[in-house]
């Protein structure tokens, strides 16, 4: 009897070890319920935040640019606004956010731990300390521009005003002889665009002149001024400004465009309209008439294709497993880009977490009480098991 006893106790104590410690149950799954002793956890997801720089450029023509090529001989100069806008530079960041897609209940009928960072995202099992945060960023727009509006300034240096000699006739009588005597009147007008620009043209030829006299060295003294290269430069930047006023100026404005992006578990090759330009050269979040799309291009390396396909042979050997341990990632390499009008404006590879494996610990190694699991809070990927 004291046998037969001992053997029912051996039976059960070996029955009672044969269950797992620890359940883990994807919520994804609409049959799991609430338990005791339950815990919630996620695994990270990577977003893509796509910052785009992008320069307008608008050539706005000179208040006498009709008078260029009569005053200067200068031909085809702007006379209305003409606008470009060019991609200056593109930059992607990724940042790690909670997968609502990868999270699990943890159920454990012995005490354990699980680690969290601030975002509710696993850092570890048995692992002591909380790990430290992975940092994000805030959905943010901004705006820059060099000018504000384009500026031509009037350097004339006379007076606006010039005199006007009208002339009269006033008929004497003289000797018996009618003659015309002619009467000179001035009168002070205001000068007109044309006469305007005919004076700062005259201004470019002294500049040029004047510039022409210090390069060849014809001073009134014979000991050169010491500041020739001041001299110069002034000079250049002078005769630019006045020849604004009938070929026009550049007006440069720059802006900065924020998307976000996050690429689904599935993906395998993408090609995503993030903005469009539209003719009239704004950004635009929507397709517009006229507009051309900016594109962000991802491919999936598939660099865990043969890990997703080798477990998957060996969970339909066993018929799949009822009971699991705790989710982890293996991450893949994805290449993307940015293009617009057939041109590529950035090109990486990039880790991105969902779009690799998603697989599971075997339940059985958690009858361990002294198993510690530390887990990668950017990637969701086991970083080390430890039994000690």
């Amino acid at each position: 009897m004291k046998r037969y006893s001992i053997t029912i106790a051996i039976f059960l104590l070996s029955a009672l070890c044969s269950f797992a410690q620890i359940k883990v149950f994807p919520l994804s799954n609409s049959e799991v319920t609430i338990k005791k002793n339950a815990f919630l956890y996620y695994l990270p997801q990577t977003t893509l935040e796509i910052k785009i720089t992008v320069t307008k450029e608008t050539m706005v023509p000179g208040p006498y640019s009709k008078y260029a090529e009569k005053y200067l001989c200068i031909k085809n100069t702007a006379t209305k606004n003409i606008s470009d806008v060019k991609i200056e530079n593109v930059d992607i960041r990724q940042i790690a956010q909670p997968d609502p897609n990868a999270c699990f209940m943890v159920v454990c009928d012995h005490e354990a731990n699980l680690n969290y960072n601030s975002r509710g995202i696993v850092t570890g099992y048995n692992c002591g300390e909380q790990s430290e945060d992975f940092q994000t960023s805030e959905c943010h727009f901004s705006k820059t521009s060099d000018i504000a509006t384009p500026l031509f300034t009037d350097y004339g240096v006379k007076q606006n005003f010039t005199k006007n000699t009208d002339t009269t006739y006033k008929v004497v009588e003289v000797d018996s002889v009618f003659q015309k005597i002619p009467i000179y009147n001035k009168v002070i007008i205001s000068k007109d665009e044309e006469m305007k620009a005919e004076e700062a043209a005259n201004y470019i030829i002294k500049i040029r002149k004047r510039l022409f006299k210090v390069l060849t060295a014809q001073f009134d003294t014979d000991t050169p001024p010491t500041d020739i290269e001041i001299m110069v430069n002034e000079l250049k930047q002078m005769e630019k400004r006045y020849l604004e006023l009938f070929v026009g100026k550049i007006e440069r404005e720059t802006r900065e465009y924020v998307f976000y992006y996050t690429p689904q578990p599935d993906l395998a090759e993408e090609k995503i309209p993030i903005c469009y330009i539209t003719d009239d050269d704004e950004v635009v979040e929507k397709r517009a008439e006229n507009s051309e799309p900016v594109y962000l291009v991802l491919k999936n390396l598939q660099a865990t294709k043969e890990i997703g396909n080798f477990y998957g042979r060996q969970y339909d050997l066993k018929k799949k497993e009822k009971e699991m341990g705790l989710f982890y990632r293996i991450p893949s390499d994805v290449s993307l880009s940015v293009d617009f009008d057939d041109f590529t404006y950035y090109k990486s590879v990039v880790v991105i977490p969902q779009c690799g494996y998603l697989g599971h610990l075997p339940a059985e190694i958690f009858k361990n009480k002294n198993l510690k699991v530390a887990f990668d809070d950017k990637y969701g990927s086991i970083k080390g098991i430890y039994t000690k």
